[in-house]
């Protein structure tokens, strides 16, 4: 039995068989949005010209300033965004970068890529700038939620930056997903295990990537059309696709606590 969560596409899965058939049912009505297919090579080579670009906004990076995008069909309407470079900017992603659906699905207007090298580029030259910059736009802009790196992912020290953007902005709820296990052990260590209780910090698990979980931080897990997945048999929640939606109704990722786990379909 699939049940559906409050007033959202989110539902409450009871196997995974269930999550694929929801998906193809999605597929069958319309709602799911389209799936755009690439080949590893392709991937490769968005990812080079947009690193390209991040080298040549170096050169005038002092006249560049993060912006915090507008939400987009996947986030909802009041879900700000920022990112970085998928694959430049991440820092375990050996297993990934060939399906990553940020390449494949986001990084294709001029006007994305282009916010994409600029932040990269900013976040390479001065992170302690980036990061402040990020917290002042929050302040800004009135920020109540905002998904960090829908694509690329955060060095060591940039665990550190969130937990200062974090207390500073204690109105604003603060997302993100990681596959730097080694950095995200690192900063909870460092802490005890202690975060500010609007960062909400979520490990990103890919099928043939070890991780050592020694703080029981929430899990994502992809689910692929053939049923492989990372994630366990039953209890997990599936994601309808509307960040928004969730916070709105205080669930979903939002409020995912420790030894919890969140499946995507594989899209």
């Amino acid at each position: 039995m699939i049940t559906k969560a409050n007033g959202t596409d989110n539902l409450i899965i009871n196997s995974h068989e269930e999550m694929i058939n929801a998906k193809a049912k999605r597929k069958k009505d319309g709602s799911l949005a389209k799936e755009r297919g690439m080949n590893k090579e392709a991937v490769i080579e968005r990812v080079r010209k947009m690193t390209a670009l991040m080298k040549e906004l170096l050169a005038n990076v002092h006249n560049l300033h993060v912006d915090l995008m507008e939400g987009n069909e996947k986030t909802g309407e009041n879900c700000r965004t920022v990112s970085l470079i998928p694959g430049f900017d991440c820092v375990n992603c050996s297993h990934c970068l060939g399906e990553c659906y940020d390449v494949r699905n986001v990084c294709i207007t001029d006007t994305v890529i282009y916010q994409r090298a600029k932040n990269s580029a900013i976040h390479k030259a001065d992170p302690e700038r980036y990061w402040r910059e990020i917290s002042e736009q929050i302040k800004l802009l009135m920020v109540t939620e905002l998904r960090l790196n829908v694509g690329g992912d955060f060095t060591n020290e940039d665990f550190f930056y969130i937990e200062k953007v974090a207390k500073e902005n204690k109105s604003c709820d603060i997302l993100f997903f990681t596959k730097n296990y080694d950095g995200l052990n690192a900063f909870l260590d460092k802490r005890n295990g202690r975060k500010p209780k609007n960062m909400q910090m979520i490990a990103s698990v890919w099928e043939g990537m070890p991780f050592d979980n020694k703080w029981n931080v929430p899990c994502s897990h992809v689910l692929h059309n053939d049923g492989r997945t990372t994630a366990p048999e039953y209890g997990s929640v599936y994601c309808g696709g509307n960040c928004s939606a969730c916070h709105y109704f205080k669930q979903g990722c939002w409020t995912l606590k420790k030894g919890d786990n969140v499946v995507f379909l594989y899209h």
